[in-house]
């Protein structure tokens, strides 16, 4: 179980909002930190999967990076009028044993996580290794199974009809979306940030989409293919029709953003997507749990 921060606090309305304008200063930070970080290890790591389109001016999704600093947020944001308190209740601030007020997050390519209102509450992050995490702790404003990444960048493709994509990384999400808004605008790309997709989320997803249809890709390993049934079957709670597919290999994810051909492999591939006929949970040799899918064969294409 994650850390809580004030357990059993109960907001205001004006403390809830102060609390949203925090976190949305904390994002407009670490997006300019990303920025000025155009030669480092963040900048490399999204040039290295097609997503430099991520680093302009104009892109939807204004993806940061928490630099490995002590206070920098911490010290911004104050210089920004808001107080400690607001900082600690936003899962931004923290305190070490002696009592100095530091940043919660660092070395991590951010984000944001909105909940059902579309209002930033938290952060999801990536670090050098590609491992995702949601970092914001558990609070009043925040809670990691109700909140999700992507929906309001995207929510001009959602209100039009698009289908949502449920992969694994926020980077998949971003090809995805990329991919629909250069070629017919019907994907947008929700990834589970590498947790369970919780009701709450699939109900939230439902809420803000005009389709009933989704597709959730099947990554190779283990877990990620354990999250990807449990996220088709909690979608069908609230969506008539979920396809699944395999997760294409990461260089097909990579250049489609960068060649015309790929983009409409990809295209040709996500149409391809079907029924999850079903699945069975058993244990492995070594006393683990496995769980076996049964996907209707899409064909040639993309697949691994």
């Amino acid at each position: 179980m994650g850390e809580v921060i004030d357990p059993g606090f109960v907001p205001t309305k004006e403390e809830r909002l102060r609390v949203h304008e925090a976190v949305a200063a904390a994002g407009q930070y670490f997006r300019r930190e990303l920025l000025r970080a155009n030669a480092d290890w963040p900048a490399r790591f999204l040039r290295s999967r097609g997503l430099e389109n991520t680093m302009a001016a104009g892109a939807t999704w204004k993806v940061g990076y928490a630099p490995e600093s002590y206070s920098g947020l911490t010290d911004h944001l104050r210089k920004r009028g808001f107080d400690l308190a607001t900082l600690v209740r936003s899962g931004l601030t923290g305190w070490t044993d002696e009592g100095a007020a530091i940043d919660r997050h660092r070395d991590r390519i951010m984000f944001l996580a909105r909940n059902d209102r579309l209002e930033p509450v938290g952060f999801v992050g990536i670090d050098r290794n590609g491992r995702v995490d949601s970092l914001t702790a558990s609070t009043a404003f925040h809670q990691p199974s109700n909140v999700l990444v992507g929906v309001k960048e995207q929510i001009d493709l959602l209100d039009a009809g698009a289908t949502p994509v449920i992969v694994d990384s926020p980077t998949d999400a971003l090809a995805i979306e990329e991919l629909s808004r250069m070629t017919t605008r019907d994907y947008v790309g929700v990834p589970l940030c590498e947790s369970p997709l919780s009701s709450a989320q699939a109900r939230m997803l439902a809420r803000h989409s005009e389709t009933d249809h989704a597709i959730v890709m099947i990554p190779t390993a283990r877990p990620g293919r354990e999250r990807a049934v449990g996220a088709s079957l909690d979608l069908a709670l609230f969506f008539d029709r979920i396809r699944v597919i395999p997760r294409p290999p990461d260089h097909a994810m990579s250049i489609m953003s960068h060649s015309p051909h790929e983009r409409l492999n990809m295209l040709t591939y996500l149409a391809l997507a079907r029924p999850l006929t079903g699945h069975r949970n058993g244990v492995n040799d070594n006393g683990t749990q496995h769980t076996s899918l049964d996907i209707e064969d899409p064909g040639p294409g993309l697949g691994p």
